[in-house]
């Protein structure tokens, strides 16, 4: 089947060099754009963890919505996880990783694609932080160089240069895969706020896991600065002291409640391979099996607003594969409930039943 999405066509996509000192008034507006993607190098504060350019890509659709999509990748917060020898995130914006990614929501040929016709943004991750981080790091164990935590300059102007853009889209829907699924739901307030008239959804895509409730998770925090980064305006978020206060489901919990109309929503496996090993990196973090359903019921005791679709299996993420358009769980569509999410209609929480960790084919 051909397939038109952003990865498959990089080759053939436009890239608009911007110097890296260049500010972001230099960019091309949307009206300059060349049809399909279009990969723009703002400059400016933006970096990725190696000191290479980052850049961001955007794609015009026919229609009047807006998709924003965090891109993942792993993470990194010591020298143990940012060494060359152990790394486990993407240190710069690599093309061929990239173009690995192009099925599932980015097939833009595929019949059932409920996005086909919107407007999309691709923020790239290479910094290690999840999209929360605006520090320079210099790990003294391990080995490890110099890392430049700048993901949320990155995505913060990326989103400067959409809202310039795109002043009024008919709605949008904010998501990421991973790494990403986290900085989508950590950015959604910026997002929300700039579009308060229009529909929002928020989406992750399997990052719920990351729950450690009796730990403080500053040892992530702290290298990213993340604390100095929390919204303001949102009262238990802009109340938190110490990052013993906070965890990873406390972005949820506190946008969610803050913005009552607005939906929110995970996809997990409950055996997620990947989350599984990030949590075995945190000394004395409970298996994810253990913690993740608890950490959905959670959200959802505290925000009605919140759904969860969570299936069986140890595949980790599921926007931009295959399965997107094949996979159910206890007779629920993953593609449908995501359509119907997007388009503002009601969807109930999904749980698989039995959750094995290899599920037999659902029917």
């Amino acid at each position: 089947m051909k397939r038109s999405g952003l990865f498959i066509a990089l080759g053939l996509c436009v890239l608009v060099a911007i110097s890296p000192a260049a500010a972001q008034a230099d960019l091309p507006a949307r009206d300059a754009l060349d049809e399909g993607w279009n990969w723009l190098a703002p400059g400016g504060e933006t970096t990725c963890s190696d000191g290479s350019d980052f850049q961001f890509a955007v794609r015009e659709g026919p229609g009047e919505d807006l998709l924003i999509y965090f891109q993942g990748g792993g993470a990194c917060w010591s020298g143990l996880t940012c060494g060359s020898l152990n790394r486990t995130f993407v240190p710069r914006v690599v093309p061929e990783y990239i173009e690995s990614q192009g099925d599932g929501i980015f097939n833009l040929d595929h019949p059932d694609n409920p996005f086909a016709a919107y407007d999309m943004v691709v923020i790239p991750y290479c910094t290690g932080d999840v999209f929360m981080g605006d520090s320079v790091q210099e790990y003294t164990s391990g080995e490890a160089p110099t890392i430049l935590h700048k993901g949320y300059i990155n995505a913060a102007t990326t989103l400067d240069w959409v809202y310039a853009n795109f002043p009024a889209p008919e709605s949008v829907f904010i998501t990421g895969e991973s790494a990403g699924g986290l900085g989508a739901s950590f950015h959604a307030p910026w997002i929300i706020e700039r579009y308060p008239e229009t529909r929002i959804a928020v989406l992750g895509d399997s990052a719920g896991g990351y729950s450690a409730p009796n730990i403080d998770l500053g040892m992530v925090f702290r290298p990213w600065g993340t604390l100095a980064l929390l919204p303001d305006w949102i009262s238990g978020l802009a109340d938190v002291e110490s990052t013993a206060e906070l965890q990873f489901e406390d972005f949820y919990i506190e946008a969610a409640t803050h913005y009552p109309d607005v939906a929110f929503a995970q996809y997990n496996t409950v055996h997620d391979e990947v989350q599984s090993f990030f949590m075995s990196l945190v000394q004395g973090a409970p298996a994810l099996e253990d913690v993740l359903p608890g950490t959905l019921d959670t959200i959802a005791d505290a925000a009605p607003n919140f759904r969860s679709y969570l299936a069986a299996g140890a595949d980790h993420t599921i926007l931009h594969k295959p399965e997107f358009y094949s996979a159910t769980t206890s007779g629920v569509a993953i593609r449908d409930w995501v359509a119907a999410l997007a388009a503002g209609e009601p969807v109930e929480s999904v749980m698989c039943d039995p959750c094995e960790v290899s599920p037999a084919a659902d029917t």
